[in-house]
């Protein structure tokens, strides 16, 4: 193991052998979820720098930043490739709005059954991988997730649904879908791209930040901060940025230059 991933297992406490194992790959994603948020605030600094090793562990490991999913997505490559899993990406789109396919994926493959991993979608996407099976759930006391598969129409397409329990939610909702089928490299360059380049991007539209917690999660959007857990939703505006920045550093361990905070001082 080199330094780099050394240091990333570090960075979201992670202490189990880097093995190819379905134990290993369910904490991996637990401790990257529970500890690096998904956030936007730099992501347009971020993005003129590149997704490289020097770049991400300056930002994610160094200063403890989160990321968006590609960003969060090329530093789990890299331990993917450390642990020595078999893995292949994929590219979902949001079901609503609904949107390009610009939403970073994994698909692993242990002993002939495939996993979804997804740690890049925020304190809404799945607790923990799910097996590629149609129908197939991941029971969460706050939020569970679902898997539907749908062959009939050309290319082979998966639909990813929650179920927030911790909002009291009476229904699944369906969050993305992705067709299965490798993408090439120049693919996610362009979803990169368009994410922090398009102003149709919804990443381009708002700031925010996100992280699950054991019975909910926790949220920034625009200045609101948003706190869910046991059922409870409370938002509360922040029309300040040095409070702002406070609140950022408090919950999720996040220290973001005020000019990149989308707020007047």
């Amino acid at each position: 193991m080199n330094q780099f991933i050394a240091d990333y297992v570090d960075r979201i406490g992670l202490s189990v052998p880097l093995e190819p194992t379905l134990d290993c790959l369910r904490r991996i994603h637990e401790a990257h979820l529970y500890n690096v948020p998904f956030e936007n605030f730099s992501m347009h600094g971020n993005a003129e720098r590149g997704l490289t090793e020097e770049a991400l562990r300056e930002t994610i490991v160094d200063r403890r930043r989160g990321g968006i999913c590609f960003e969060t997505g090329r530093m789990m490559q890299w331990l993917f490739d450390a642990c020595g899993f078999d893995y292949e990406i994929r590219l979902g789109g949001s079901v609503s709005p609904k949107g390009p396919a610009t939403h970073q994926v994994f698909v692993v493959t242990l002993d002939a059954e495939r996993w979804l991993f997804d740690i890049g979608y925020g304190a809404r996407g799945p607790r923990g991988p799910i097996r590629l099976a149609d129908g197939e759930q991941l029971i969460h006391p706050a939020l569970s997730t679902r898997v539907r598969f749908d062959g009939g129409s050309g290319a082979p397409v998966w639909t990813v649904s929650i179920h927030e329990h911790a909002v009291n939610a009476e229904e699944w909702q369906e969050i993305y879908r992705f067709v299965d089928a490798p993408v090439e490299d120049a693919d996610l360059d362009m979803a990169h791209f368009y994410t922090t380049a398009s102003p149709n991007s919804l990443l381009n539209q708002h700031k925010v930040a996100s992280i699950p917690t054991r019975t909910g999660r926790i949220s920034v959007r625009d200045g609101n901060l948003v706190v869910v857990a046991d059922g409870s939703h409370t938002t509360t505006p922040v029309g300040d940025a040095e409070r702002l920045q406070e609140l950022l550093g408090l919950h999720f361990g996040l220290s973001v230059p005020l000019q990149d905070l989308g707020l007047e001082r």
